[in-house]
């Protein structure tokens, strides 16, 4: 008996061909796994880099600030969120009429504070800060602060605002500047 060279070849091609879409399906759906694991991991990790300018009571780390409302002159109030930036006029008057700031479930904290220090120009200067008689609630979640007292008649130039969470954990007093916007005021 006689084997050509066609015998021998077509079927050897034919399931060579099939080996290679198995193994090629195989690695392909492996490869596909991979990337969904990293895409999740790199989608907790967006979150977990996230949380230090998002604040959010579930996913934030630490006691932080998620939004002021402020009202400029005798304007709408509007929401102003950590580093966004305030075009305004010289004369203008900024007041903070409230303020939300959340706490995650695994922080524990005795007491809060929130002062909103006003830096002209660059300059880190403690004298123009607005206060707020209220309490501040400890409890887990977000809260809404309002009634500071004052206002601030703005001059030109770049301003920043920086409002710190002083909180208390047992005897230990924590200052965290983690909230901050700019204000451009023009003349």
């Amino acid at each position: 008996m006689k084997i050509s060279a066609e015998k021998v070849v077509v079927p050897l091609a034919v399931a060579l061909i099939g080996a290679l879409a198995t193994l090629g399906a195989a690695l392909f759906s492996e490869n596909k796994q991979s990337n969904s694991e990293a895409s999740t991991n790199t989608r907790t990790n967006i979150v977990h880099h996230a949380s230090n300018s998002e604040c959010h009571p579930i996913i934030a780390n630490k006691v932080c600030v998620a939004h002021l409302t402020v009202q400029i002159n005798s304007d709408e109030p509007q929401q102003v969120k950590y580093s966004d930036r305030l075009p305004l006029q010289a004369g203008d008057t900024i007041k903070l009429l409230n303020l939300t700031y959340c706490i995650p479930p695994q922080i524990k904290v005795n007491k809060l504070a929130v002062k909103a220090h006003l830096f002209k120009n660059g300059n880190n200067n403690y004298q123009n800060v607005l206060l707020t008689p209220s309490s501040f609630p400890t409890n887990t979640g977000c809260h809404n602060v309002s009634n500071f007292q004052d206002s601030w008649q703005l001059a030109a130039g770049q301003h920043r605002v920086n409002v710190p969470i002083i909180k208390y954990e047992g005897s230990y007093r924590v200052v965290d500047q983690n909230f901050s916007f700019n204000l451009d005021v023009g003349e």
